[in-house]
């Protein structure tokens, strides 16, 4: 037998116990519908009652807290200093007095424009969504 013969039938053995056959693996992968696939229960993406909508200054109407942080995203920086500055913040006071979020009121009290404050109710929202 030649030593190539013999290096193959050496490599055929080796990928022989190397290969064993594979065994069926459980299906381990966590049921998320709970969580994922239900919609946002919480008080922040409630819509209210007309009469108590948040009015910005310029006339936008907002129906619950997510779209106050969608409207933080497009409404001009004078729009929010009306509303939020050293004196008051009338959303803090809204979402405290229409929604009853007493944390969230508070952090929003803390926010130094209106992109944090936007940071502020986004993470506020995810941490109650999960």
């Amino acid at each position: 037998m030649s030593k190539q013969t013999k290096l193959d039938k050496n490599k055929e053995k080796a990928v022989k116990k190397t290969k064993k056959p594979s065994k069926k693996i459980k299906d381990k992968s966590i049921n998320h519908t709970s969580k994922l696939n239900k919609p946002l229960k919480t008080k922040l993406k409630k819509e209210v009652h007309p009469d108590h909508f948040f009015v910005f200054v310029s006339g936008q109407r907002i129906k619950n807290v997510k779209e106050l942080a969608d409207a933080l995203e497009i409404i001009d920086e004078d729009n929010y200093k009306h509303h939020a500055n050293e004196n008051k913040n009338d959303f803090a006071c809204w979402i405290n007095d229409i929604f009853e979020e007493f944390d969230l009121a508070e952090k929003i009290k803390t926010a130094k424009n209106k992109s944090h404050a936007r940071l502020i109710i986004y993470k506020h929202i995810a941490n109650s969504f999960w």
